[in-house]
């Protein structure tokens, strides 16, 4: 029963560990819709109105204000261009410990 209990712990902390050993500070998932009219103001081929941000684990943190404005990394937009005024979209935002961040779509695949 002992050694049972130290393989199923000493596995939860390999699952768990790889978050903390690269240095992850935050790690939301940003949901929000593609807005064709702020974009036309603003000079920009595509703007995202991020509407919610949560933590993308109940172990992550995500502090994040409102109103923050966030760039997102050019490659993470290729194709959102395309699409409606209004498209729901997903992206996982993670930043790191020397605050470089990391963009990933969920939502639409292009």
């Amino acid at each position: 029963m002992v050694k049972k209990f130290m393989m199923a712990s000493s596995l939860l902390a390999l699952i768990s560990g790889p978050a903390y050993a690269d240095g992850v500070t935050q790690n939301c998932i940003l949901t929000g819709v593609v807005n064709k009219s702020i974009a036309a103001q603003r000079g920009l081929d595509v703007y995202i109105e991020f509407k919610k941000a949560r933590p993308a684990s109940r172990a992550e943190s995500c502090d994040l204000s409102k109103g923050q404005t966030l760039k997102v990394d050019e490659t993470a937009t290729t194709g959102l261009e395309a699409l409606p005024h209004g498209t729901r979209v997903a992206y996982q935002y993670t930043v790191l410990a020397d605050n470089s961040a990391q963009w990933e779509r969920l939502s639409p695949l292009l």
